[in-house]
């Protein structure tokens, strides 16, 4: 079977991205994906990017985010992918609710290119119309985009030049600590490196014989509707208790999002399009003839301490993990494939 300079496996926004950074510095990549390029949860993701909020920011995590969400805005130069800024406004019924907006806030207006106010209640309204009444405060960040995620992947795919064989990836080919191929239902590819990009099916042990937790990801199921309905667009990104609901570009209002431990089971479920109903029925009670056009669900890889899992595998001197991105996935994705590009290329090529 024909092989690659790198196999990476997994046609997610990581492993599309890894190609794209891998293609720039005129290495060979090969996409293994068992299904189709953004056929999980970065092809059904909302695609917010928030690089200011999320597991380890502020903190360790907040450079790779800050990193990323430059780099999207080179990409949307670059590709038609739906990307647009996009004002977050976030909702407070209680004014303990409320609390952490302060602290949000500065640390928001001490950021370039970020911009944040603390709203009223009734401020909020006069922006949205539609919200609950008992709205008793908002934080308004303006700053923030959001991306079509699915698109993102197709193009960083399609302009990388990377062959995608459509496989089940079953494990490595190893000679002693250095993989020389990917074995898939179809054969082995062999290759000079290998990048692992494929979302929660990453199990740690089996391929890399890493036991540390650390190095684990699980999944998250989420759930999303795609609601028709009447009246003006929503102009904002609006999350209350970790959900959120806007008017995306195909004209559909999104809201989301739920967080299950289900396994591997990625079935919308009944439960989870009661839980997003009432959700938008909360918030925005009078938006006008809400029709569920189409529900989706998809598992989120989640690493122990929600953070990514980003390096070369402990065990392995030519393997490298991508991974454990979360709910933050589709804003860390451009940043995760640079990084991971550039350690594969700052290795000796040819050790085979």
């Amino acid at each position: 079977m024909s092989g690659a300079e790198v196999v990476i496996v997994g046609g997610g926004i990581v492993g599309c991205a890894t190609a794209y950074y891998l293609s720039r510095k005129h290495v060979r990549a090969l996409i293994v994906e068992r299904d189709a390029l953004a056929a999980h949860a970065s092809g059904f993701a909302y695609g917010g990017l928030n690089p200011l909020a999320g597991a380890g920011i502020p903190g360790p995590m907040f450079p790779l985010a800050q990193k990323s969400f430059e780099l999207h805005e080179q990409l949307a130069q670059e590709f038609e992918v739906g990307f647009r800024k996009r004002p977050v406004l976030h909702l407070a019924f209680s004014e303990t609710e409320a609390s952490p907006f302060d602290d949000d806030i500065r640390w928001a207006n001490a950021q370039r290119g970020f911009r944040a106010e603390r709203l009223t209640g009734a401020q909020a309204r006069r922006l949205e119309p539609r919200l609950a009444e008992d709205v008793a405060a908002a934080s308004l960040l303006h700053g923030t985009a959001e991306v079509d995620p699915a698109a993102l992947c197709q193009a960083l795919a399609l302009a990388s030049a990377a062959e995608v064989r459509i496989a089940a990836a079953l494990g490595l080919e190893r000679r002693g600590d250095h993989a020389i191929g990917v074995r898939t239902n179809d054969g082995v590819i062999p290759c000079e490196a290998v990048v692992l990009a494929q979302g929660p099916w990453f199990d740690a042990p089996s391929w890399t014989d890493e036991t540390d937790p650390a190095a684990s990801v699980t999944p998250l199921k989420g759930e999303i509707l795609r609601l028709a309905t009447s009246g003006a667009p929503i102009a904002y990104s609006i999350g209350w208790r970790g959900n959120y609901m806007t008017t995306k570009a195909d004209g559909l209002v999104w809201a989301g999002t739920t967080e299950q431990r289900t396994g591997f089971d990625a079935t919308p479920s009944a439960a989870g399009r009661q839980a997003i109903l009432r959700h938008v029925e909360r918030v925005m009670p009078r938006l006008e003839a809400v029709k569920v056009v189409r529900q989706t669900a998809c598992l989120r890889p989640m690493s122990a301490n929600g953070m990514v899992v980003l390096g070369r595998a402990a065990n392995a001197t030519n393997v490298y993990v991508a991974n454990g991105g979360g709910r933050k996935g589709v804003l860390y994705g451009p940043a995760m494939g640079s990084a991971v590009a550039d350690l594969v290329t700052a290795r000796p090529k040819g050790r085979v």
